[in-house]
């Protein structure tokens, strides 16, 4: 008899169906019903299934790439048939359950080097997994889940529509050279800060536009943030700010455990701080987008030199904060913009940004 019944996780959502495993002789198939009711089949190659090790009797096999589909069985006559049905294949090794029947000695020898491990993979191993789980986590993902976490965080915001209108008309005239819907919002807040989320949305306060000057000093910023966005770093950033719980979410395969989580813990996007490798890598990248357009690099300069200049107010220190200025940071720009060659007067862009002007009266 070649058929299980199984509990089926389709590693998109955190549900789980109840199906029917039939072991066939090349590959498994995985009959259920969807949420609609339709009868669904899922087939799982033989080289392709790993199995789990784990103390109790239930049987869980992993297939395909993260997010993985899993299959959670509990009958007890499944490891001997997938024996005799696939003799070539080795489901099972030594049971994880078979150190209880090691002395004491070596059971807290064990233990403690396990706790060991736990706590350097903890340390050391977390920031690695968590962005190598963001490099790999899908797009559309990031976007919605960006969406969920803005939807959250907003409420504690004034959104000044008409600026949010004018600066959004700004920053289509600017090509940056990403694939992620860029939508920004301005919220009336004194202190000089912006931030992005994951998926393309950008917060700005109004605090730092009546500190600008030029129409180059808001096209850095935004030039900025999006290339934060396009490297993944908020969401980098976030992973590893949140490893332990989204380490669980993960392992479970629980995509919606982890947008949960984020949402959760939306709020805490503002004052995220970013490392100086990655605010390198987003001047770089923003300073190349700023090439390709044509615009005056000396932007960057300008943007930088306000910050600095505000040391006596402690609000306008807020975008320092988590966007640390090095000095390193700023003399970097300053040697772009004597590298620069030709620049171009945009007219069109002048004309937005004087739009974004009347709107700050």
């Amino acid at each position: 008899m070649y058929n299980f019944s199984v509990r089926y996780h389709d590693g998109r959502l955190s549900i789980a169906h109840d199906a029917t495993l039939t072991l066939m002789p090349d590959h498994w198939l995985i009959h259920y019903r969807d949420p609609s009711g339709e009868l669904t089949s899922v087939r799982w190659a033989i080289p392709g299934i790993v199995t789990d090790e784990n103390f109790s009797n239930l049987f869980i096999f992993r297939y395909g790439e993260f997010p993985q589909q899993t299959v959670e069985c509990k009958e007890d006559n499944l490891p001997e048939t997938l024996k005799k049905r696939y003799p070539e294949k080795v489901f099972f090794r030594r049971r994880i359950t078979d150190i209880f029947k090691l002395n004491n000695t070596t059971i807290v020898g064990v233990a403690l080097a396990v706790l060991m491990l736990m706590g350097l993979g903890y340390w050391f191993g977390l920031p690695w997994l968590a962005g190598a789980a963001a490099s790999r986590f899908p797009v559309s993902t990031e976007v919605q889940m960006g969406d969920t976490m803005y939807e959250n965080m907003i409420r504690a915001y004034d959104v000044d529509e008409g600026l949010t209108a004018v600066t959004n008309d700004f920053a289509k005239t600017i090509d940056f050279k990403t694939h992620y819907p860029i939508r920004i919002t301005v919220v009336k807040d004194k202190e000089a800060n912006a931030f992005a989320l994951p998926g393309g949305r950008i917060v700005v306060f109004d605090g730092i536009l009546r500190k600008m000057h030029t129409k180059e000093e808001l096209a850095a910023l935004l030039a900025h943030e999006v290339s934060h966005v396009h490297y993944r770093h908020s969401l980098r950033n976030i992973f590893r700010s949140l490893g332990g719980y989204l380490f669980l979410s993960l392992l479970l395969n629980d995509i919606n455990g982890v947008v949960t989580v984020l949402a959760d813990n939306s709020n805490m996007l503002a004052n995220l701080t970013y490392s100086r490798e990655l605010e390198t890598e987003a001047d770089q990248k923003a300073m190349v987008i700023f090439k390709a357009d044509g615009l005056n690099l000396k932007g960057f300069v300008d943007l930088f030199t306000v910050l600095k200049s505000a040391h006596d107010d402690v609000e306008s220190l807020k975008l320092l904060s988590t966007h640390p200025l090095t000095a390193d940071r700023l003399r970097a720009a300053e040697e772009m913009v004597k590298r620069q060659g030709k620049v171009r007067e945009d007219v069109v862009l002048e004309k937005k940004w004087e739009a974004i002007e009347d709107e700050l009266k």
